[in-house]
């Protein structure tokens, strides 16, 4: 069989590959930003500007800057209570390029503070290096701060660090809201190579769209190092939001995906970089996520590889775990003669076929693309479960059998972002839900953007319990007169069965 060669436009992950324009490394971050998320971030970046040798002045600047624009991101992700911009996703794209380090952040902003911003960093871009620095310090005498940050003072800080001017861009999203790029280069690189920043902007403006089409969530392109590998399931078992099953199976897929490309892609030179040069994305639909990779394979070994993929492919769930423990079992390292334990696995977990295929590069390599997915959902709408943290409550849904259960502190950095799947999965629910449902409310705490998603998910409860039976249990501590006014105060404005229970603690009781 020979080279399946069909076109490159085609192919999403191709296509981001080869439009990365002289980078030789390049992550992309699209979702909500928690300190979790933005310190898995910047152990990539840091494990990365090691691998690259960048001398230790440099790499303290990167770092800085990366630092700046993910606090910034962070402080002005947008709290759109709308429907269509709840949970908006910010961005965060860092390129290695043979000139320089390229940093962009992106995040909404409402419409009206464009030209505020426009008119800062213009003049931020005016002044020169000790211009700059004395524009800075009167900033800090001024003392203007704001709920959000400092009056500019990290865009001045970025602009002095990076010894380049910012770009920027804004694109309209309605009337009321824009997304905000700022883009920035550091110097101190080789100069041989210079890249326009407008045209770099431009393009990661175009592959933003490309991201946002298709939501993909995170894309990582560059040479894969088993320190790669670490930083993106971290970063990936951060962001997630959904069930503990679904993390577990998103984290062991991931795992084997990644595993296999630093284990077996080929080495390749690009940019005048050798190494193990890939992709990686994840990209969610409503009903499942999409992991794609790519990677360079030699020609000569795809024959031998599309026979072991098609062979996999072929296989029954019973066959799979036939082939796994004989393969498991085979001692004798006959690669050739069986599929290998990797591609059975990542069949075995994801329980869906392989989308793959070869793009042929030159006489001596191709592209290889392998594409996997895992459902959501599986005969009906599963167990949504997370587990309790310090700032987050264990959340326990069970459509089968009817319950619904809240309990603990309710204090997320982006309570829109991290109730957002909880309400899609009641959305689904409530199109077939048990014939009884029996919530339980038991928060020890909660904060003003919490209470506002629960009014989202008790106006759901409601519609419910037009058609079938809904309780519902409001538990408050002795002594706490907020909780047991709040429960009150949702008894009085939704039409549900809330009955209101305190909790009297054991010690007093027994006094």
């Amino acid at each position: 069989m020979g080279l399946s060669v069909p076109l490159k436009n085609n192919n999403i992950a191709y296509k981001l590959f080869e439009n990365i324009q002289g980078s030789t490394m390049e992550y992309t971050y699209r979702g909500s930003f928690t300190t979790k998320v933005t310190d898995t971030i910047l152990s990539l970046t840091e494990s990365n500007l090691e691998q690259e040798n960048v001398e230790k002045k440099i790499r303290k600047r990167v770092f800085f800057i990366i630092v700046e624009g993910l606090q910034n991101v962070t402080r002005h992700q947008s709290s759109s209570e709308s429907d269509e911009l709840a949970g908006y996703p910010g961005l965060f794209v860092v390129q290695y390029k043979p000139d320089g380090y390229y940093i962009t952040t992106g995040n909404l902003i409402k419409s009206s503070r464009e030209a505020e911003i426009k008119n800062l960093i213009d003049k931020i871009n005016q002044l020169d290096k000790d211009e700059l620095k004395k524009y800075s310090l009167e900033k800090l005498d001024e003392g203007e701060f704001s709920e959000k940050g400092g009056a500019g003072l990290g865009l001045i800080e970025i602009a002095r660090k990076s010894g380049n001017n910012l770009t920027y861009a804004f694109e309209k999203i309605n009337d009321d809201y824009s997304f905000f790029y700022m883009h920035s280069k550091i110097i101190g690189f080789n100069k041989t190579t210079q890249t326009s920043n407008e045209n770099s902007l431009k393009r990661i403006i175009e592959r933003h769209k490309i991201l946002e089409k298709e939501n993909i969530l995170l894309n990582f392109i560059g040479a894969f190092t088993q320190e790669t590998l670490v930083n993106l399931l971290t970063i990936t078992e951060n962001q997630l939001q959904g069930t503990v099953i679904l993390k577990m199976k998103v984290f062991n897929l991931m795992v084997e995906i990644l595993q296999n490309i630093v284990n077996h892609a080929d080495l390749y030179t690009f940019n005048n970089v050798t190494g193990k040069h890939a992709i990686f994305y994840i990209k969610e639909t409503p009903e499942s996520l999409v992991f794609t990779s790519g990677n360079y394979i030699e020609n000569h070994k795809i024959k031998e590889f599309r026979k072991k993929l098609e062979n996999v492919n072929n296989l029954t769930e019973d066959e799979l775990a036939d082939e796994y423990n004989q393969t498991l079992l085979n001692f004798n390292n006959q690669n050739d003669k069986n599929p290998g334990l990797g591609l059975l696995d990542i069949k075995m977990k994801a329980k869906n076929p392989f989308i793959y295929d070869f793009y042929k590069i030159d006489e001596k390599f191709s592209f290889f693309t392998l594409k996997i997915q895992i459902n959501k959902m599986k005969d009906g709408l599963e167990k949504y479960i997370i587990q309790e943290e310090d700032d987050t409550p264990e959340i326990f849904l069970d459509p089968e059998n009817g319950i619904l259960r809240f309990k603990g502190k309710s204090i997320p950095e982006n309570a829109v972002s991290f109730y957002k799947p909880i309400i899609d999965w009641l959305h689904a629910y409530k199109e077939n839900p048990a014939d009884h449902t029996h919530v339980t409310f038991k928060f020890d705490y909660y904060n003003t953007a919490t209470d506002r998603q629960l009014v989202k998910i008790l106006l759901i409860l409601e519609e419910i319990s037009k058609n079938n039976s809904v309780d519902l249990d409001w538990y408050y501590n002795t002594g706490d007169i907020s909780m047991l006014n709040d429960g009150k105060k949702f008894k009085e404005l939704i039409d549900l069965n809330i009955e209101i229970i305190e909790l009297i603690d054991e010690e007093e009781n027994e006094k």
